[in-house]
């Protein structure tokens, strides 16, 4: 009897925890807006491709119901290792996205 309460108490606590979604750590060294973008929006998708030595990028931000694009953008690639956000999304969309979060 002990051990069948003992697991019926396992499973109705661990049961809230399995549909939790993993929590992922952001590491930035993107300042503002860029960072308060990353943390204010439901999810941020950086898309590129590589090409000889350019890349071509850009930005999909998501927040519930509403997405917002930057326009495509080809920079080096070593502007693009350096700060791979900040180089595919102009600080201008950058606070425009951000102000509409």
């Amino acid at each position: 009897m002990k051990i069948l309460i003992i697991v019926l108490s396992l499973l109705f606590t661990t049961t809230p925890f399995a549909n939790t979604a993993p929590v992922e750590h952001l590491n930035t060294t993107e300042g503002y807006p860029y960072k308060n973008i990353i943390f204010k929006a439901e999810r941020v998708e950086l898309h590129y491709s590589q090409l000889d030595d350019k890349v071509e990028c850009k930005v999909v931000v998501s927040d519930k119901m509403r997405v917002y694009s930057s326009e495509m953008q080809q920079v080096s690639q070593n502007k693009f290792s350096r700060s791979p956000m900040a180089s595919c999304l102009t600080r201008r969309t950058a606070k425009q996205i951000l102000a509409k979060l």
